[in-house]
C-alpha cells in the first residue's frame, strides 16, 4: 500500500509564530503559496548586484528593505532582495506591498516567476526581475489579481526607470556590466 503524500500549509500568521521560536533560525528559507522554501544560496554575482541595486535605491533609505519579508498574502512571505516599502502601521507587522521589488536570479528564475503573481495582487506596481546569466531584466507593471498585464524584456541600451519609488534611472547595461 503506497502512501499519499499530505502537506499541510501554512497561514502567514502560523509561519510567524514559528519563526518567533526560533525553530527557524539559521535556515534560508521563505514562505510561498503556504510552504516553507529553500532559498538559493548566493554567489559573488548575486551579492554584488544587490549592492548595486541598492546604491540605485539610495535615495529612497527610508523605505529599502533588503532580503527582508513581506506579507504580500496569506501563505506569501517572501523576502525580495530589494523592496521599497512603507513601513506598516503596526509596529510588529511586515508590509503587505511595495512601490517596488527587484529579485536577482542566477538559479532561481522559476521561482522568481511564481512569485510575480503574488507580487501582483498585493498590488506592486513595478516588479524587475534581473535575470544575471541571461543578462536582461524582467519588468512587470500593470498588476491585476491574475499577474501582471505587461511584461517587457530589456536588454543592452534599454532604460530601467521605477517612476513609482524615484529611484535612479539606468539602463540594463549599465547595471548589468560585462564582469
Amino acid at each position: 500500500m503506497a502512501l499519499e503524500a499530505r502537506v499541510h500549509r501554512l497561514s502567514t500568521a502560523e509561519y510567524l509564530r514559528i519563526v518567533e521560536t526560533g525553530a527557524l533560525e539559521g535556515l534560508r528559507v521563505e514562505l510561498l503559496d503556504g510552504l516553507l522554501v529553500d532559498m538559493s544560496p548566493q554567489d559573488e554575482r548575486h551579492a554584488r548586484m544587490v549592492q548595486r541595486l541598492m546604491r540605485l535605491c539610495a535615495d529612497r533609505m527610508d523605505l529599502l528593505r533588503v532580503q527582508m519579508p513581506l506579507s504580500v498574502a496569506d501563505g506569501w512571505a517572501p523576502e525580495p532582495d530589494i523592496a521599497l516599502a512603507e513601513p506598516s502601521a503596526e509596529a510588529d507587522v511586515h508590509p503587505a506591498t511595495a512601490l517596488l521589488i527587484v529579485e536577482v536570479a542566477v538559479t532561481s528564475q522559476a521561482e522568481d516567476r511564481r512569485k510575480a503573481a503574488a507580487y501582483a495582487r498585493a498590488g506592486v506596481p513595478l516588479y524587475w526581475l534581473v535575470d544575471l546569466p541571461a543578462r536582461v531584466v524582467v519588468e512587470h507593471t500593470r498588476p491585476t489579481d491574475g499577474g501582471y498585464a505587461i511584461l517587457q524584456q530589456l536588454t543592452g541600451g534599454d532604460v530601467l526607470e521605477a517612476h513609482v519609488a524615484d529611484v535612479q534611472s539606468t539602463t540594463v547595461a549599465e547595471l548589468l556590466p560585462e564582469d
